[in-house]
């Protein structure tokens, strides 16, 4: 069973303490906390695993602050972070609506698919990233 710390009134699971720490150094406030993989990075069993919502088996979270998006692969002795600042997002899109927990989000040209474990978190990341929140 993972730890789970709390910091600002979000849950940190233990094996993210190391980039929640340096976040919060660099002065970024946590939002969300979320399993989820980047589809890119991900093998199609990975892929698999995700969409079943398979908990005890989480490869990845996003990690939303108020100033970006990070993607966070924990690894033992250092973590994986993949880092899109949210005013460079232009878009979010659900990919399949209520099929499964995939978003798209656009920047520029790109785009990349995230898959959520749960579908509630994909809701509320769509949400804050649609309502521009993190602007206020």
């Amino acid at each position: 069973m993972t730890e789970i710390k709390e910091v600002g009134g979000i849950e940190v699971p233990k094996k993210l303490n190391r980039t929640a720490k340096k976040l919060a150094a660099a002065g970024e406030k946590l939002v969300q906390i979320a399993p989820a993989i980047l589809e890119s990075r991900a093998s199609q069993q990975m892929l698999a695993i995700a969409r079943m919502g398979m908990l005890d088996k989480i490869l990845g979270y996003l990690m939303t602050t108020d100033k970006n998006v990070h993607f966070v692969r924990p690894g033992i002795a250092w973590d994986s972070v993949q880092t899109v600042p949210l005013d460079a997002i232009d878009d979010v899109l659900y990919e399949n609506e209520f099929h499964n927990n995939t978003l798209k989000i656009k920047v520029g040209e790109r785009a990349e698919k995230i898959i959520f474990y749960d579908d509630m978190d994909g809701i509320k990341f769509y949400q804050y990233i649609k309502n521009k929140q993190w602007q206020k």
